[in-house]
């Protein structure tokens, strides 16, 4: 970047030029730079770049757990599946028929993690394929999207997106650039092909002589109550400052959401872990127990 601007060349093209800032950066700069803002505009990119990977940070440390949680359950249930049932199996040889049902179970589960394991671990990964496979197909991705509102983590999604639209079109709006100009590079910035054809339409309803409120009110992406923070800021002059206003009550929204999810997720997790581990040692003893009976 230094090399290219001792040559000549202007600081957006600069930062255009590295592929390594989201789109949205160049845009700002280059307005920046016509009205004579440019430390402010870097300042708010720094801080909506800061606020982006805080928001992705926050995201990854509240998934962790529960992944630790998940890989802690499937080794534990392997454990014992391979390491102890086995060990107890030669009791139970020749009365299968009288054991308990959790321990039939037990033993048919513990059978077919050993002698069958390869063939599992391709089931699984072919389901994880064919379901990776599925969000591709137009009508199951249809079909979740007319219930994404009843899928918890859909419906974070779209919450999220929609506080980085509203933030990063009122900062594209306080550094200068005009609404026809924000929207394109919104568009490129988001990285979704939902919000891709919903923003496209809303650019040709804009071009058309529609409001932006107005053209937001068409979909269902953006909240009520961010159409009518842009309405007022539309008919106050304030439409950046209130689109940035949005965002942040979007975002802080998003994150209080994020945290009841962790809130519940981690009890859950780990109650499964045990009740999963539970039931395979209340299988063997069941059996163990039977098969006193039956001696007596």
């Amino acid at each position: 970047m230094l090399a290219a601007v001792r040559g000549g060349t202007g600081l957006a093209a600069a930062f255009e030029a590295t592929g390594v800032f989201p789109a949205f950066v160049a845009g700002v700069v280059r307005a920046a730079e016509k009205g004579g803002r440019l430390s402010f505009a870097l300042a708010s990119i720094a801080e909506r770049l800061e606020l982006i990977a805080s928001t992705r940070r926050q995201l990854i440390t509240a998934l962790s757990y529960p992944a630790a949680i998940l890989a802690a359950t499937v080794g534990a249930l392997l454990l014992v599946l391979m390491g102890v049932v086995p060990q107890f199996a030669p009791l139970f040889e020749g009365e299968e028929e009288r054991l308990p049902l959790l321990t039939r179970g037990v033993l048919f589960l513990s059978n077919m993690v050993i002698e069958h394991s390869l063939l599992l671990m391709l089931l699984v990964a072919t389901l994880f394929l064919l379901g990776i496979a599925a969000f591709k197909i137009d009508g199951v991705r249809a079909t979740l999207e007319r219930h994404r509102r009843w899928l918890p983590l859909m419906s974070l999604r779209d919450q999220y997106m929609a506080a980085q639209f509203a933030s990063l079109l009122g900062t594209l709006l306080a550094n200068g650039l005009k609404l026809v100009e924000a929207l394109p590079l919104v568009r490129g910035a988001l990285g979704s092909s939902i919000w891709d054809r919903f923003l496209r339409q809303v650019e040709h309803l804009i071009r058309a002589g529609h409001s932006l409120s107005a053209a937001l009110a068409t979909g269902d992406l953006v909240p009520s109550t961010v159409v009518r923070l842009i309405e007022v800021g539309e008919r106050t002059g304030k439409l950046a400052e209130n689109s940035l206003q949005a965002g942040k009550i979007l975002s802080d929204a998003a994150r209080a959401r994020i945290d009841r999810i962790v809130a519940l997720a981690n009890p859950i997790a780990i109650i499964s872990l045990g009740g999963l581990v539970g039931a395979l040692v209340a299988g063997v003893m069941l059996g163990i127990f039977a098969m006193g009976d039956f001696a007596g």
